[in-house]
Protein backbone atom coordinates (compact mmCIF):
# COMPACT_ATOMS: atom_id res chain seq x y z
CA UNK A 1 0.00 0.00 0.00
CA UNK A 2 2.62 2.38 0.36
CA UNK A 3 4.63 1.48 -2.41
CA UNK A 4 1.59 2.72 -4.07
CA UNK A 5 1.19 5.76 -2.46
CA UNK A 6 4.64 6.08 -3.06
CA UNK A 7 4.50 5.81 -6.78
CA UNK A 8 1.27 7.69 -6.84
CA UNK A 9 3.42 11.34 -5.67
CA UNK A 10 6.57 10.41 -7.91
CA UNK A 11 4.26 10.72 -11.06
CA UNK A 12 2.11 13.37 -9.68
CA UNK A 13 5.79 15.13 -9.40
CA UNK A 14 6.78 13.89 -12.90
CA UNK A 15 4.05 15.47 -14.29
CA UNK A 16 4.43 18.66 -12.68
CA UNK A 17 7.35 19.43 -13.40
CA UNK A 18 8.43 17.52 -16.64
CA UNK A 19 5.27 18.93 -19.06
CA UNK A 20 4.23 16.47 -21.69
CA UNK A 21 5.75 19.07 -24.38
CA UNK A 22 9.11 19.12 -22.99
CA UNK A 23 9.02 15.27 -22.44
CA UNK A 24 8.23 15.15 -26.65
CA UNK A 25 10.87 17.45 -27.12
CA UNK A 26 13.45 15.88 -25.54
CA UNK A 27 12.50 13.00 -26.81
CA UNK A 28 12.94 14.17 -30.47
CA UNK A 29 16.44 15.63 -29.63
CA UNK A 30 17.56 12.49 -27.98
CA UNK A 31 16.39 9.63 -29.92
CA UNK A 32 17.04 9.26 -33.79
CA UNK A 33 13.71 9.75 -35.44
CA UNK A 34 14.95 9.43 -38.82
CA UNK A 35 14.17 11.12 -41.60
CA UNK A 36 10.43 11.79 -42.60
CA UNK A 37 9.35 10.93 -46.35
CA UNK A 38 7.17 13.60 -48.25
CA UNK A 39 4.37 11.14 -50.48
CA UNK A 40 1.36 13.14 -51.01
CA UNK A 41 -1.57 10.46 -50.38
CA UNK A 42 -4.49 13.25 -50.22
CA UNK A 43 -5.51 11.66 -53.35
CA UNK A 44 -5.82 8.24 -52.03
CA UNK A 45 -7.72 8.91 -48.42
CA UNK A 46 -10.10 10.90 -50.47
CA UNK A 47 -10.81 7.32 -52.33
CA UNK A 48 -11.36 5.85 -49.24
CA UNK A 49 -15.38 4.99 -48.38
CA UNK A 50 -15.88 4.01 -44.78
CA UNK A 51 -19.56 2.49 -43.73
CA UNK A 52 -20.50 1.73 -40.43
CA UNK A 53 -24.27 -0.19 -40.08
CA UNK A 54 -25.98 -0.90 -37.01
CA UNK A 55 -28.68 -2.97 -36.18
CA UNK A 56 -30.67 -0.91 -32.96
CA UNK A 57 -27.22 -0.25 -31.14
CA UNK A 58 -25.47 -3.14 -32.38
CA UNK A 59 -22.68 -2.94 -34.82
CA UNK A 60 -23.70 -5.20 -37.77
CA UNK A 61 -21.43 -4.09 -40.57
CA UNK A 62 -18.28 -2.01 -40.91
CA UNK A 63 -16.22 -1.63 -44.42
CA UNK A 64 -13.52 0.50 -45.29
CA UNK A 65 -13.33 0.51 -49.31
CA UNK A 66 -10.70 1.72 -51.61
CA UNK A 67 -11.22 1.45 -55.28
CA UNK A 68 -8.13 0.82 -57.22
CA UNK A 69 -8.51 3.50 -60.11
CA UNK A 70 -5.67 4.76 -62.63
CA UNK A 71 -4.74 7.38 -59.93
CA UNK A 72 -4.16 5.04 -57.18
CA UNK A 73 -2.37 2.43 -59.04
CA UNK A 74 -0.07 5.85 -60.37
CA UNK A 75 0.19 6.34 -56.55
CA UNK A 76 0.77 3.13 -55.36
CA UNK A 77 3.74 3.13 -58.13
CA UNK A 78 5.14 5.70 -56.82
CA UNK A 79 5.37 5.01 -53.23
CA UNK A 80 6.64 2.06 -54.29
CA UNK A 81 9.38 3.20 -56.49
CA UNK A 82 10.30 5.42 -53.86
CA UNK A 83 10.08 2.61 -50.93
CA UNK A 84 12.36 0.05 -52.88
CA UNK A 85 14.51 2.29 -54.85
CA UNK A 86 13.33 1.16 -57.79
CA UNK A 87 14.48 3.70 -60.94
CA UNK A 88 11.84 5.84 -63.51
CA UNK A 89 12.05 2.40 -65.88
CA UNK A 90 11.35 0.18 -63.35
CA UNK A 91 8.81 2.46 -62.02
CA UNK A 92 7.00 2.21 -65.42
CA UNK A 93 7.14 -0.99 -66.31
CA UNK A 94 5.42 -1.41 -62.32
CA UNK A 95 2.55 1.05 -63.44
CA UNK A 96 2.31 -0.37 -66.48
CA UNK A 97 1.08 -3.86 -65.40
CA UNK A 98 -0.98 -2.27 -62.69
CA UNK A 99 -2.80 -0.48 -65.35
CA UNK A 100 -3.35 -3.08 -67.51
CA UNK A 101 -5.18 -4.86 -64.94
CA UNK A 102 -7.46 -1.89 -64.44
CA UNK A 103 -8.23 -2.68 -68.50
CA UNK A 104 -9.38 -6.11 -67.13
CA UNK A 105 -10.88 -5.50 -63.23
CA UNK A 106 -12.58 -2.52 -61.64
CA UNK A 107 -10.67 -3.96 -58.08
CA UNK A 108 -11.51 -2.90 -54.82
CA UNK A 109 -9.96 -3.16 -51.54
CA UNK A 110 -12.08 -3.95 -48.53
CA UNK A 111 -11.31 -4.12 -44.52
CA UNK A 112 -13.44 -6.21 -42.47
CA UNK A 113 -13.79 -6.83 -38.65
CA UNK A 114 -12.53 -10.22 -38.17
CA UNK A 115 -15.76 -11.41 -36.69
CA UNK A 116 -18.07 -9.99 -39.31
CA UNK A 117 -17.54 -12.64 -42.66
CA UNK A 118 -17.99 -11.06 -46.06
CA UNK A 119 -16.67 -13.28 -48.93
CA UNK A 120 -17.88 -16.23 -48.25
CA UNK A 121 -21.10 -18.59 -49.20
CA UNK A 122 -21.87 -18.32 -45.96
CA UNK A 123 -21.68 -14.74 -45.18
CA UNK A 124 -24.44 -12.74 -44.42
CA UNK A 125 -23.37 -10.16 -46.31
CA UNK A 126 -23.37 -9.77 -49.98
CA UNK A 127 -21.02 -6.80 -51.90
CA UNK A 128 -22.28 -6.19 -55.47
CA UNK A 129 -20.94 -3.46 -58.01
CA UNK A 130 -23.57 -1.00 -59.16
CA UNK A 131 -22.94 1.27 -62.32
CA UNK A 132 -26.26 2.63 -63.77
CA UNK A 133 -29.28 0.35 -62.92
CA UNK A 134 -26.99 -2.50 -63.66
CA UNK A 135 -25.09 -4.61 -60.66
CA UNK A 136 -22.76 -7.05 -61.36
CA UNK A 137 -21.00 -9.78 -59.14
CA UNK A 138 -17.73 -10.19 -58.12
CA UNK A 139 -15.38 -12.45 -60.09
CA UNK A 140 -12.81 -12.73 -57.44
CA UNK A 141 -13.22 -12.02 -53.31
CA UNK A 142 -10.46 -13.33 -51.00
CA UNK A 143 -8.72 -12.24 -48.49
CA UNK A 144 -5.55 -11.13 -48.43
CA UNK A 145 -2.52 -9.59 -47.11
CA UNK A 146 -2.29 -5.86 -47.21
CA UNK A 147 1.35 -4.74 -49.40
CA UNK A 148 2.72 -2.30 -46.74
CA UNK A 149 2.10 0.72 -49.73
CA UNK A 150 -1.90 -0.12 -48.69
CA UNK A 151 -1.37 -0.54 -45.48
CA UNK A 152 0.18 3.12 -45.48
CA UNK A 153 -2.73 4.62 -47.83
CA UNK A 154 -5.43 3.22 -45.44
CA UNK A 155 -3.23 4.36 -42.44
CA UNK A 156 -5.15 4.01 -38.85
CA UNK A 157 -8.21 2.16 -40.47
CA UNK A 158 -6.05 -0.79 -40.89
CA UNK A 159 -5.80 -2.78 -37.95
CA UNK A 160 -4.85 -6.16 -36.95
CA UNK A 161 -8.68 -6.69 -35.70
CA UNK A 162 -9.61 -6.36 -39.45
CA UNK A 163 -9.58 -8.58 -42.23
CA UNK A 164 -8.55 -7.28 -45.86
CA UNK A 165 -10.24 -8.80 -48.89
CA UNK A 166 -9.40 -8.22 -52.62
CA UNK A 167 -12.57 -7.37 -54.36
CA UNK A 168 -12.54 -7.35 -58.23
CA UNK A 169 -15.42 -7.46 -61.21
CA UNK A 170 -15.25 -7.94 -64.96
CA UNK A 171 -14.11 -4.40 -66.38
CA UNK A 172 -16.05 -5.55 -69.71
CA UNK A 173 -19.84 -6.53 -70.67
CA UNK A 174 -20.76 -10.12 -72.06
CA UNK A 175 -20.58 -7.73 -75.67
CA UNK A 176 -16.55 -6.82 -74.68
CA UNK A 177 -17.50 -3.09 -73.97
CA UNK A 178 -16.34 -1.22 -70.81
CA UNK A 179 -18.57 -1.13 -67.82
CA UNK A 180 -17.31 2.30 -66.94
CA UNK A 181 -17.59 4.96 -70.30
CA UNK A 182 -17.89 8.33 -71.10
CA UNK A 183 -21.26 7.97 -69.89
CA UNK A 184 -20.71 7.11 -66.38
CA UNK A 185 -20.42 9.54 -63.71
CA UNK A 186 -20.43 7.44 -60.55
CA UNK A 187 -19.83 3.81 -59.12
CA UNK A 188 -21.25 2.55 -55.71
CA UNK A 189 -20.31 -0.97 -53.93
CA UNK A 190 -23.35 -2.07 -52.17
CA UNK A 191 -23.59 -3.88 -49.52
CA UNK A 192 -26.85 -6.02 -48.54
CA UNK A 193 -28.06 -8.40 -46.15
CA UNK A 194 -31.58 -9.67 -46.31
CA UNK A 195 -32.34 -6.82 -43.62
CA UNK A 196 -29.63 -4.13 -44.13
CA UNK A 197 -28.49 -2.28 -46.78
CA UNK A 198 -25.67 0.07 -47.63
CA UNK A 199 -23.73 2.30 -50.69
CA UNK A 200 -20.52 3.45 -50.86
CA UNK A 201 -20.10 5.57 -53.92
CA UNK A 202 -17.22 6.85 -55.91
CA UNK A 203 -17.01 9.71 -58.98
CA UNK A 204 -15.48 8.80 -61.94
CA UNK A 205 -12.81 10.71 -63.33
CA UNK A 206 -13.19 11.19 -67.39
CA UNK A 207 -10.15 11.13 -68.68
CA UNK A 208 -9.51 14.41 -71.10
CA UNK A 209 -8.85 13.69 -74.77
CA UNK A 210 -5.23 14.60 -76.22
CA UNK A 211 -6.15 18.10 -78.38
CA UNK A 212 -6.46 17.52 -82.10
CA UNK A 213 -2.84 19.08 -84.07
CA UNK A 214 -4.33 21.74 -86.69
CA UNK A 215 -2.99 21.38 -89.84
Amino acid sequence: MKRDISFFFLSVLFLTFFPGCRIIDWGKQNVDQGTNVETNITVAKENIRSSRIYDQFTLVGAFDSLWLADDIRELIADIYALKRGKSDEEKQIFLRRQLEENNHFISFYVLSPADILIGDKDSEWTILLKIGSHFFIPTEFKKVELSPEYKFIFGKKHTRFKTAYILRFNAKDIEDQPLINTKTDEIKLVFKTTKKEAFQAWHVKQKEKPAKESV
